[in-house]
């Protein structure tokens, strides 16, 4: 039977080798909320570890910055050096575990298929809730109270969110939290495939790119 106990324990055992944690710090004044983790993600132990936060560090530094975002923090963190423009950006997922099938070893997938799949169906199903059936009830319920967690951690601080991406805006709503201490920027779209550059997103990115240029002074 698929229970809650049963999900969160197939959370739990992929956990182990798959978690990728947030990126926030004492010093953090501007949290990116995405999605999940990918391949890149977990091999660097950080999220936007690949193309979508190479896209970010152009729009944040300048084109000259290749380098993904979760790997400057990374490295940063790991020097221990101020750098203003770095220490106030923080990286903040809706679920730490990834909710694609790609970057898991076969057996794990095997092992927790149930998790797995209502996780899928649920990333690729933003506009599709409530859900119906009672497995996806369970797992969007797990997925969700470990997400309103995180944010009620950061719920005293002062900062300003960005949730980027349909999947990160519809969690954050869902979710309900909120703090008169937070600016929320809204309908950026999710760095991936290069959209930060489009014509069409950039009145929201440049307030991202304001808000980033208050904090980082």
């Amino acid at each position: 039977m698929d229970t809650p106990e049963k999900f969160e324990r197939q959370y739990q055992a992929l956990a182990k080798n798959y978690e990728v944690p947030e990126v926030i710090s004492s010093k953090t004044k501007l949290v990116f909320i995405l999605e999940s983790p990918h391949v890149a993600e977990v091999k660097n132990g950080v999220p936007v570890a690949g193309p979508s936060g190479a896209t970010m560090s152009k729009k944040l530094f300048g084109p000259e910055y290749a380098k993904p975002l979760g790997l400057l923090l990374k490295k940063h963190r790991e020097e221990e050096l101020e750098r203003p423009s770095l220490d106030v950006v923080g990286l903040l997922n809706v679920c730490n575990i990834p909710m694609q099938g790609k970057p898991y070893a076969s057996e794990d997938l095997e092992s927790n298929r149930e998790l797995l799949d209502c996780l899928g169906t649920i990333r690729t199903s933003a506009k599709k809730t409530p859900f119906k059936d009672e497995a996806l009830i369970k797992v969007n319920e797990l997925l969700l109270t470990k997400f309103k967690n995180r944010l009620m951690e950061l719920i005293d601080r002062e900062l300003t969110l960005v949730p980027c991406g349909r999947f990160a805006q519809k969690y954050f709503e869902l979710a309900n939290v909120s703090s008169d201490k937070w600016t929320i920027v809204q309908d950026v779209p999710h760095p991936s495939y290069n959209s930060w550059s489009r014509e069409r997103y950039q009145e929201p990115v440049n307030r991202v790119v304001d808000a980033f240029n208050c904090h980082k002074i």
